[in-house]
């Protein structure tokens, strides 16, 4: 045995071993060597026939069934694997193979296609292997010969011509265009099962065979009681059920009821409730079909409310009841209420609005913003004694029936807005002010004025700048010459205290240097430091003017004028200055009383 077999057989071939056998795969006598494995596995010398499949690509054809052996060494014990196979971290390139795996055929494992329910009747019944699953053989590229036709037949067998490896749904490679059915309109988005289903559960679905005319009725039903022969295309479209034709050839306008204005626009569904068209709709009032929006307010006219008085079909909210017809009514409408919205008044109440409200009094729809100073007689709340329908502001209220009240305009007065006076306190003008004191509407800056007891003492209601009814005289300190042409202000001086401007008339100097700077820089004080008041200016000025003084030398002074120095000008002797805040004053004390200071 050693002597005639190179080696054991593998476990495959064991039932081969033996001298006898050696016949069975060698071919002996012929010349060169010869293999007879392509006369056992004829599943393969088929493929190989068929030039298909991976030995089809592997074999060379000279050869023939002695290159089996490049691949599939024998004799090398029982142990000995056959089919050289790439280890795990290697990939098998199923193209080789002769069909590339795409898509989901490229995810699950080799034993998922590769079982011995997808081997072909042909290559089962010569296949030698005990265990038909584990072979990689006997598999066709045909998808039926793995996947279930769903469509029975009614279909191609290639389900590539509709199907992608990537996906089963969508059926991306059909197009409806090229059926007899082309999809339109909302078909187009419906789901293939929603038209193509099976009558009976667990059945095909029907993909052929379809009835083609009056095709509409075979999955709608006709709502309209055969009124249009079932021809529903006359007036709809696949875009829209609600959406229909206008030239579908119906016109409403040859029937008893025209289609205008908004009815043109309406459902037919929204009158023909039933949407059968050959029952008949009551439409001799428009009552029959709208809602009394009105709560009835309106049943009691001749024409019994109907609502064609006021509304037309082209709009219900811009009603036909104009001005006009409002001045037929209790209420004619005048001036500004003929620009009020109809809704401004006739306020819904519930679900109807109310069209029967009350006018009597203007207070019935304005708010009284006197907040009830007129409500007593003798105005009792009529607010057209001051208004009227033309403007609300200004009012009709005259300076002639102001004048009749306890505070008449004068003066001034008479320019000054109403507003000016009656202001809004806490949300309400006032009217009638407690008193009709100046100090009520007019802040004094004085504070308080001893002996005056109003601000008609001192101003008119002409001008508050007119000041000529205050006698001085009666004070304590008369103005006399130039002080009668003295502004008021210019002795009586504004002071501002904390942002308030005040004018003091009490406690005002009345002496000369409570006014008058002392241009002679104290000269004139007296020995104690005091200074001398109004007699001292007095001595030489008077308050007719400040020059010429009406100094007396001799009376005055220690060195008496006499002979030709009485006609001596003042400026001669009194000829020194120095500086007092900022200017020159005159020196007149002391002056040298030598001959020769003043004498060559």
């Amino acid at each position: 045995m050693g002597q005639v077999s190179p080696g054991p057989l593998s476990k495959a071939h064991k039932d081969l071993e033996g001298p006898l056998e050696c016949s069975k795969c060698h071919v002996f006598g012929a010349g060169s060597p010869q293999l007879r494995c392509m006369e056992c596995h004829q599943e393969i010398s088929r493929r190989l026939t068929e030039k298909r499949g991976y030995h089809a690509l592997q074999v060379k054809p000279a050869t023939g069934g002695n290159d089996c052996g490049r691949c599939h060494s024998e004799h090398n014990g029982l142990n000995h694997r056959l089919l050289r196979w790439p280890v795990a971290k290697e990939k098998f390139d199923h193209a080789q193979a002769g069909w590339k795996l795409e898509g989901k055929h490229a995810r699950p494992g080799c034993a998922a296609c590769h079982s011995a329910k997808y081997l072909t009747l042909a290559d089962r019944a010569v296949l030698k292997r005990k265990d038909p699953g584990a072979s990689f053989t006997g598999l066709e590229t045909a998808c039926a010969a793995c996947h279930k036709d769903i469509h029975g037949g009614q279909l191609s067998a290639r389900c590539t011509d509709c199907h992608s490896q990537d996906s089963w749904k969508p059926a991306a490679g059909f197009s409806h265009e090229k059926s007899r059915y082309p999809l339109t309109g909302l078909h187009a988005k419906l789901e293939c099962d929603k038209c193509h289903k099976a009558t009976v559960a667990g059945t095909t679905v029907p993909y052929k065979g379809f009835v083609m005319y009056n095709y509409c009725a075979s999955c709608h039903k006709d709502v309209h009681g055969n009124a249009f022969g079932g021809d529903c295309a006359r007036c709809h479209v696949t875009g829209g059920w609600k959406q229909i034709l206008p030239g579908n050839g119906f016109d409403h306008n040859k029937t008893d009821y025209p289609l205008l204005g908004k009815h043109a626009a309406v459902a037919c569904k929204e009158c023909h409730k039933t949407q059968n068209f050959k029952t008949h709709v009551a439409f001799e009032r428009c009552l029959d079909c709208h809602r009394d929006q009105h709560g009835g307010q309106f049943l009691r006219r001749e024409d019994g409310g109907d609502c064609k008085a006021c509304h037309d079909e082209l709009s219900w909210k811009k009603a036909k009841y104009t001005v006009t017809d409002h001045a037929t009514s209790a209420y004619p409408l005048l001036a500004k209420h003929a620009e009020v919205e109809c809704a401004k008044c006739h306020l819904p109440k519930g679900r109807e609005t109310q069209y029967r409200v009350p006018f009597a009094a203007c207070t019935a729809c304005h708010q009284d913003t006197h907040k009830g100073e007129f409500a007593g007689t003798p105005h009792n709340n009529r607010c057209e004694a001051c208004h009227n329908a033309a403007a609300w502001k200004p009012a009709l209220y005259s300076v002639a029936q102001h004048n009749q009240t306890s505070f008449a305009l004068k003066g001034a007065h008479l320019a000054v807005a109403c507003s000016g006076c009656h202001v809004e306190q806490a949300g309400k003008i006032g009217y009638h002010p407690e008193a009709a004191k100046c100090d009520a509407c007019h802040k004094t800056p004085h504070g308080e004025v001893k002996g005056a007891t109003h601000c008609d003492s001192c101003h008119s209601v002409i001008s508050w700048k007119e000041r000529g009814r205050f006698d001085h005289s009666q004070t304590e300190f008369a103005l006399l010459g130039r002080h009668g042409a003295v502004d008021c202000l210019a002795c009586h001086k504004p002071e501002t205290q904390a942002a308030v401007r005040k004018i003091a008339f009490h406690g005002a100097a009345k002496a000369c240097a409570g006014c008058h700077a002392d241009v002679h820089g104290g000269q004139f004080q007296a020995s104690s430091g005091a200074p001398e008041g109004r007699e001292g200016c007095e001595r030489c000025h008077t308050v007719v003017s400040w020059r010429p003084t009406e100094f007396d030398h001799g009376k005055h002074s220690t060195f008496k004028l006499d002979g030709a120095h009485d006609r001596v000008p003042c400026g001669l002797c009194h000829n020194q200055r120095r500086d007092v805040d900022g200017r020159a004053a005159i020196v007149y004390k002391p002056t040298p009383r030598e001959c020769k200071a003043c004498h060559q």
